[in-house]
Parts: structure tokens; C-alpha cells; sequence
């Protein structure tokens, strides 16, 4: 059986179908999308991707001495406190800063060489006045400088030095630095061990027992010993005596002599006088050790013959002068 429909009513059909299929679309929340491309492939989709950088490591950006201004010159015989200045970045917050620590080293060794006074010093809590950094005005709490200090003992090798720092966040995040080198000059210190070479009770003609007057390089490079003396304890007038006596007569030069041994025989000894002389064979080395003075202190002995007319308490002075072993 053939049926026929006309072209007008199957247009109305269609249209009516269509607006229902729509309007239940609509209803239960179905869209609809037409696409004029052909097939259904796609070839690509966006994705934001998405993190928060809780911590960021410091930035030590400038190691610096600071003091004292260099070169640095050591105190003969003493300690001279080297202070280590480093500018510190933290964008997280200056405070996230939770430790610093610092060597300060001579340029022949490495930072990580095992402490030694004469190469190599370090502070691993660098404390100054209970604190180790300070924030800088005006930075919104980012920068900030730390100190790191030293006590840079007088024997420490001359020649170049240079500081490394390290700075540590609260997330275990380090910055290390290293300032540029800079200068310990040489330093020359002379120490005897006693202020007064007390010769005691003596009548004329008499010679004094041997007197020890230990001398002690306190300075950083090898020394020789120089030695004059004069009368009383001003030299325009007593020049031309070794000691001036209150009573009687002046002592004269050669009657007080020195030695390097202690069992010389007083015409053996050698005079004292006016002009400077260096001791000969009397090299004091620098001191190296980290505890005692080891070979760096000597020994030199000294004697006083009375002549006839000197009478009452009779006074001289020696003067002890140190010049560069190496440079001699």
C-alpha cells in the first residue's frame, strides 16, 4: 500500500517534533550543540597548573671585613677580634634567617681546613650581643646584615685572608658567600720576662751570679734581638755609662756584659754599650703552636762587675729591640 503525505503536512510534523525534542532538552538541563566541523575528534584541552611557593632560599649577596679596616694589623701578643659582615636577602622574611656561620682563613688552606691559629679560624654560632643579624630600614623586612667575629691571634700568618659565610633559613635553604681577600701585615713584638735585671747586693771588685732575661716573640714573622743601654733612665745624660750610681763614681761600659749561655765566664761575656747591636746567633722563631710558646722565647744571661768607687743604688737601662729575621 502506497501512502502519500504532502510535502506541506510532513513539514509541520517535523517542526512540531523538533520543538518538543527542545523543550524537553530544556527541561532536564540537556544542551544541545551543533558543530559544523566534520567528525568528532579533539585534539587538545587547557589545564591550569597551580602551586604556593611556601619558602624561598636566602640570598647572601655581599661577604665584606669590616673590621679592623684593611690591612689588618694584629696585636703583638694579644688577640685582635676580625669582624665578617654579611648583606642577606630573604623575600620569604628576614626572619626566616635561623643560623649563620663563617671561617676566616689564609689563601694557602681551605675553608673547610680543621681550625689552626696560625691559618684558619671558625665560628660555627655567630653570636654578637645575643643576635646574629639585624634588618635594614626601609627593605619591608627582607634584607638585613650578619656579623660573624673572630679572636685572630697575634702569630696568625701574615698574607692573605679571606672570610666564608653561610647563612641558613628555617627550611634547611643555605646561601654561601666569600668576601675578597684582604691583608694581615707582618707584625714585629718583642717580651722579656723580667722589667728590672736586679743584680741584688754587691760590694766592689765583686761580679754578680748570671741573671736570665728570657726574650718572647709576640709578633708573626721571625725576629733578631738588638741590644744598647745607658745610664739612669735618660739617655742624653747617662750615654755614655751603664748605670749611674747616687754615690761615687758612675759605672762605666764593660763592667755589665750578656751572654747566651749561662756558664759563660764573665770576661767571656759580651759588653753592653751605647751603639745597637744585634745578638749573633739569636734567631726567635714565631711562635705556631696552639698552646705554649714553644721555640718562639730564648734566653739570654746577663752579669755586673762593681768597680772600685761606685757606692749607693746605681741604675741603667737596656733596651731590647726586635728587626725582621727575614729581612735582615
Amino acid at each position: 500500500m502506497i501512502i502519500k503525505i504532502k510535502r506541506k503536512r510532513l513539514r509541520l510534523v517535523s517542526f512540531v517534533f523538533v520543538s518538543l525534542l527542545i523543550t524537553a532538552s530544556l527541561m532536564l538541563g540537556i544542551s544541545i550543540t551543533t558543530n559544523s566541523v566534520i567528525g568528532a575528534n579533539v585534539t587538545n584541552q587547557t589545564v591550569i597548573a597551580r602551586v604556593n611557593v611556601s619558602n624561598t632560599e636566602p640570598t647572601l649577596y655581599k661577604v665584606e671585613i669590616t673590621s679592623p679596616t684593611p690591612p689588618i694589623d694584629l696585636t703583638p701578643g694579644g688577640a685582635t677580634v676580625v669582624t665578617c659582615n654579611g648583606s642577606v636577602q630573604d623575600i620569604n622574611n628576614f626572619d626566616d634567617i635561623t643560623s649563620v656561620n663563617a671561617t676566616f682563613y689564609q689563601s694557602t688552606v681551605a675553608s673547610d681546613t680543621a681550625d689552626d691559629n696560625n691559618t684558619h679560624y671558625s665560628n660555627s654560632s655567630c653570636l654578637v650581643g645575643g643576635q646574629t643579624c639585624s634588618v635594614i630600614e626601609g627593605t619591608n623586612n627582607q634584607n638585613g646584615s650578619c656579623i660573624c667575629q673572630f679572636p685572630v691571634q697575634y702569630y696568625a700568618n701574615n698574607g692573605n685572608w679571606q672570610c666564608n659565610m653561610t647563612v641558613t633559613d628555617s627550611g634547611s635553604l643555605t646561601s654561601t658567600q666569600n668576601s675578597t681577600f684582604v691583608t694581615i701585615n707582618e707584625v714585629l713584638g718583642i717580651d722579656v720576662e723580667n722589667l728590672t735585671l736586679d743584680y741584688g747586693d754587691l760590694s766592689v771588685t765583686e761580679t754578680s751570679n748570671p741573671i736570665r732575661e728570657n726574650v718572647t716573640n709576640i709578633g708573626n714573622v721571625p725576629i733578631n734581638i738588638t741590644l744598647r743601654g745607658f745610664g739612669g733612665d735618660n739617655e742624653s745624660i747617662g750615654q755614655n755609662v751603664t748605670m749611674i750610681c747616687e754615690l761615687g763614681t758612675n759605672i762605666t761600659f764593660g763592667y755589665q756584659r750578656f751572654d747566651l749561655q749561662s756558664s759563660a765566664a764573665f770576661a767571656d761575656m759580651i759588653n753592653l754599650t751605647n751603639q745597637t747591636r744585634q745578638i749573633q746567633d739569636l734567631t726567635i722563631p714565631k711562635r705556631t703552636t696552639n698552646s705554649g710558646y714553644g721555640n718562639s722565647s730564648n734566653s739570654t744571661f746577663w752579669r755586673l762587675q762593681i768597680p772600685l768607687g761606685a757606692s749607693g743604688i746605681c741604675n741603667g737601662t737596656v733596651i731590647f729591640g726586635a728587626i725582621d729575621a727575614l729581612n735582615n
